[in-house]
């Protein structure tokens, strides 16, 4: 049986969701290349796309371009009759409905716990395909137990029909850190707050500026980046003193504008995982957080919490912060880093192996498994090349 794997997130926007795609997808491929066992057992593996997909630097997974539309007519349709009869791969919430041997990872329930953070024709597909997706998958994926909970509850599937293959946050490392990025943004290293998240509703981010507006002088300013999602309605963000939007900000400028940062805040009120907040504590920059959602299974007890449906309780934690002393200061980016050092994409990879698997050959996974402790453990000695893919 071939693999094929659901292409359609190289035409889209970078977020959370097409970030999992191309870091999950990096170390597989990168494990692909040095493993004849793993090409072995997963056959030569191709990524099927619309037209209009940028090709990563892959060197094992092959991409295949299918023409016949774009977005869901694409993948119901070219999609389909291109991988049928063969396993396929989605990574993005979203996948051919008839197809018997899908692979879906849903990542979150947002679309149910969240809907007026989504346009009424978004909702409208997504409320309808993903119950049926998630019934007919011959194997589902999430990124938390708190995702698997809310998903089962609102799909209507077992919660133990979710495997855990989580995110990460050490691609980071891999972008360069110029330090006079800040200072391109009309920003002074070390004086400023950094929020990242596109301008959904679920992102709270009116509730932060406002919080920020009630917070004492010794707060420092408050910067948010991030564009707006395809389907996603925009929040109020209105203007106020010391406060910066810069709107979608190149990859190879983040990770500069983080280590730039005096904290990070996150306050966002659903997650079903949240790469930002750990991709800051992998930079050793301290976080300040909501304590929400699978926020508290991921990064455990470094942040500074908060309840992000409370204004005061907001403002009280930026207050916290500017005061905080720098022995706790030093503890929480210690307790980040080792937080974060929990996950890694090669790991996720691992973990995907053996979804994949399971489902393709789950006898040659088996007889795989007499001569390694996993079949997913060929992933571990693959070096980490260090020419990202975008």
């Amino acid at each position: 049986m071939k693999l094929f794997i659901n292409g359609r997130f190289l035409t889209q926007p970078m977020s959370g969701v097409q970030r999992y795609a191309h870091e999950i997808l990096r170390a597989l491929d990168q494990a692909l290349a040095a493993s004849p066992a793993l090409q072995t057992l997963l056959g030569p593996v191709t990524v099927l796309a619309p037209r209009g997909a940028v090709m990563p630097n892959w060197q094992a997974l092959r991409l295949r371009i299918l023409s016949g539309g774009q977005g869901h007519i694409w993948e119901q349709g070219a999609l389909y009759r291109a991988s049928r009869g063969s396993a396929l791969l989605s990574l993005c919430n979203c996948g051919p409905v008839r197809h018997q041997k899908h692979i879906l990872a849903v990542h979150d329930a947002h679309i149910f716990e969240i809907p007026r953070a989504f346009s009424r024709p978004y909702l409208a597909v997504h409320r309808t395909l993903r119950p049926i997706l998630a019934r007919r998958a011959a194997a589902l994926i999430t990124v938390s137990t708190h995702a698997a909970g809310q998903l089962a509850h609102y799909l209507n599937v077992p919660e133990d029909r979710f495997a855990l293959v989580p995110n990460a946050a050490d691609h980071i490392l891999r972008r360069p850190n110029d330090t006079a990025v800040p200072a391109q943004y009309g920003l002074r290293t070390g004086h400023y707050l950094l929020a990242l998240g596109n301008q959904s509703p679920n992102k709270n981010l009116g509730a932060l500026v406002e919080a920020h507006r009630a917070a004492g002088s010794g707060v420092p300013d408050l910067v948010i980046a991030g564009g707006i999602a395809p389907g996603i309605l925009p929040s109020a963000v209105t203007e106020a003193e010391r406060l910066h939007v810069l709107g979608r900000v190149p990859e190879d400028k983040l990770r500069s504008l983080y280590q730039g940062a005096a904290g990070f805040v996150f306050p966002s009120l659903h997650e079903g995982f949240g790469i930002p907040p750990l991709e800051a504590m992998t930079l050793g920059v301290p976080v300040i957080c909501a304590r929400r959602a699978a926020m508290p299974e991921v990064l455990g007890d470094a942040p500074l919490w908060f309840d992000p449906t409370k204004i005061d309780d907001i403002t009280h934690a930026l207050d916290r912060f500017a005061a905080m002393h720098r022995c706790e200061r030093e503890t929480r980016v210690a307790l980040g880093q080792a937080r974060a050092a929990r996950y890694a994409w090669t790991d996720s990879a691992q973990a995907l192996i053996d979804v994949i698997a399971g489902v393709m050959a789950p006898r040659a996974s088996e007889a795989l498994k007499q001569h390694v402790d996993r079949p997913c453990d060929l992933v571990r000695a693959v070096p980490q090349a260090a020419d990202p893919s975008p």
